[in-house]
Parts: C-alpha cells; structure tokens; sequence
C-alpha cells in the first residue's frame, strides 16, 4: 500500500491539529527481521515477496523452498518475531548474551569497523567514553545509543533470554525441553559450556551447536537494529546564532514560491503477520503501520492517494488526520489542509473475508 500527494487547490477552513501519537506494531516483519540479521539479502526478499503476491504462500515457506533459507533460521525467527516489537522487548530479548560495544554496534549495520577504530584513537586521545564520541561524531543520536548501552548492560547471566543457546537450539529442533533441562542440571557446579555439556551428553552434534551460536550473533544483531529503528523520530530544529549581527539594506527582492509537496516514507512494514486469532476476530489492527514525512508549501492542502495492490482482504481502514477512510481494490484518497514539514502516523484495519486465512502476506 503506497500513498502519493499533491496540492489542493482550495482554501483550508481550519489550522493544523496536534501531532498524531502512535502505537507500534504487534510483531516485527519477518522479512526484516531475516535480512537485518543476514540470513537472506534484501534482493532475496524482494523476490520473495513477489513470489507471494502470486502464490498467496507464507512467506518463510517461500523462502525455504527457493533453497536460500533453512529451516532452522526460520523457526528460530519466528520464535523471537513477536519479541522485536518494542524497544524493550527486543532489548530483553538480548539479555544475558555477551557482546563488547564495538560488536554490537558494528552488528547494527550503522557504522563501519574503520568508524569504530578512528572513535578509538579519538578516546585515547580524549579519555571520553566510547559511545560519547560517537554521538559527537554524528554516527548515532544519544537516544541510539542508550538503547546500544542498554543491550550491553543487560549481559550478565541473570538475565534470562529467548535467545539463549539452549533455547534457540530447541527452536532448530536440535534438542527438546528435556535435553535442555537435563543440561542446564549437569552445568550447575561445572566449568564446562551448555553447548560442551549437550555435545558430551550426545544430546546432540558439535555442528548443532556452531549453527546455535550463529543463529544467536545475528539475531542479536536484529534485535538490535530493531530497537534502534524504533527509537523516537526527532523532528529537526533549525536555529539561529545568538551573536549574529543583525544587517538590513535597502534592495528590495520579491519572488514567486510555486506550490510543491513532496512525501517520504519513514517506516512502513514490508509485510502483515495474520495469526489464527486474528482470523478468527475477523480483522487486524496495525497500529502506526506507515509513519511518513510530508512537506508541503501550499496553503491549500494536499490530496493524499492509497494505491492497493494484491490486496488479500476484503477491505482496509485507513486513518489519519483524524479521520477514516475504507480502502478497496482500486484505492483510495485522504485529503488534508497541510501545511509545512510534518511527519504523521497512519493506522490500518485489515478487514478479513471468508477466503482470508492466516499466514505472512507483502504489505499491499
């Protein structure tokens, strides 16, 4: 579901409301969570969401049989997707597994392994705190890198974690609750790692336990970049030097501004999650699904066009603005007095048919 704007051409009749508050979505895309954590390339997804749209196909199975993912990988992310919805929960969901802040940050894709080594020559230089140098660097805000802090502090081994080893191995069907708990017994006391202990126990094979440790560095990672991406948009601040003398002349400039409005799409999910609950409801609420920026110079507004396509459901409640508007096969047109830069919210009511069933679907 795309949207496109353009100018209005009638006056507004009233001002601009409040800024929209907005929830976040129940679960974390798949699709995003596979390729944040490397599992697959973004080109694989691509085609894979095209695949969908043919086929009607949940998207991991789609995957699975184009041979670019195993089902190992598969079960373990969709273990953890309803874990990445929220900051706190993706950062809970870190908890207790060890990672220095330099890996953490590398994992996050943000940043550069010579970024990280400038930051460092920086801090001997300086004695500042690594994560200080890099928000004054630019390189993250300091609410990112709360969040990145936030992962490390919660390491220690009291914390326990849906990404822990032994339960992700459960999720890859390596070894059961029995073997964990059997393990988890015979580590108490001992020196030895739970992998060693599994292994030994020919509970199950030392490449089990690599794939294990793998399938745990990138989810990591995609907690991570989860947490970040949902950290609160801040809106840009323009300012002016105090000490700046003010000048005047006596030129006299006059310029006509033409109309412009331009929209850019701050988040969107590439795909909807539908569970058997939400069938059975008869409809799925996503709250905040597309978080946008619009500019727009002209007083009379813009028209704001939803374009659908392969729509799975019967029909898609749209609001925004503070109002709603019903999305069917052919789309449909939200028109607002807008005026300026301004980033807003919309929420989607999936509406289901008797045809609908659950699965992973492309956004439409």
């Amino acid at each position: 579901m795309t949207g496109k704007n353009k100018n209005r051409d009638q006056a507004p009749d009233q001002e601009q409301k409040n800024p929209v508050r907005y929830a976040l979505p129940v679960k974390r895309p798949l699709g995003t969570i596979l390729v944040d954590g490397k599992f697959i390339k973004p080109e694989t997804l691509d085609a894979a969401l095209d695949q969908q749209k043919q086929t009607r196909d949940l998207l991991g199975n789609i995957l699975v049989n184009m041979g670019m993912l195993d089902p190992a990988d598969l079960n373990a992310a969709l273990m953890v997707q309803r874990d990445f919805s929220t900051i706190e929960d993706a950062i809970n969901a870190a908890a207790g597994v060890r990672m220095m802040l330099g890996e953490l940050l590398l994992a996050s894709s943000r940043i550069t392994r010579d970024q990280i080594e400038k930051a460092l020559e920086e801090q001997k230089r300086t004695g500042e705190k690594i994560g200080e140098i890099l928000v004054r660097l630019g390189l993250f805000s300091s609410t990112e890198m709360d969040i990145a802090l936030s992962f490390q502090s919660r390491q220690n081994a009291g914390y326990a974690s849906c990404l822990s080893l032994g339960e992700l191995l459960i999720a890859a069907g390596y070894i059961t609750h029995d073997d964990l708990e059997d393990a988890l017994e015979r580590q108490k006391g001992s020196n030895k790692k739970l992998g060693e202990i599994l292994v030994d126990a020919g509970r199950c094979k030392p490449h089990h336990v690599e794939h294990g440790l793998r399938m745990q560095k990138q989810l990591v990672a995609a907690a991570l970049i989860a947490a970040l991406s949902l950290a609160p948009v801040k809106e840009a601040v323009s300012s002016v030097n105090p000490s700046s003398t003010a000048m005047t002349t006596n030129i006299k400039v006059t310029a006509t501004v033409l109309a412009r409005a331009s929209m850019h799409v701050l988040r969107q999910p590439n795909e909807i999650v539908v569970t058997d609950a939400d069938i059975k409801r008869g409809y799925l609420d996503i709250s905040a699904g597309s978080l946008v920026e619009i500019k727009n110079n002209s007083r009379a507004g813009v028209d704001l066009t939803f374009e659908t396509h392969g729509l799975p459901f019967s029909e898609v409640l749209v609001s925004g603005f503070g109002r709603e508007v019903a999305l069917g096969p052919n789309g449909g047109i939200i028109t607002h007095q807008l005026l300026g830069a301004n980033i807003i919210a919309f929420s989607y009511r999936f509406v289901f048919d008797r045809n609908s069933r659950a699965g992973t679907y492309a956004w439409p």
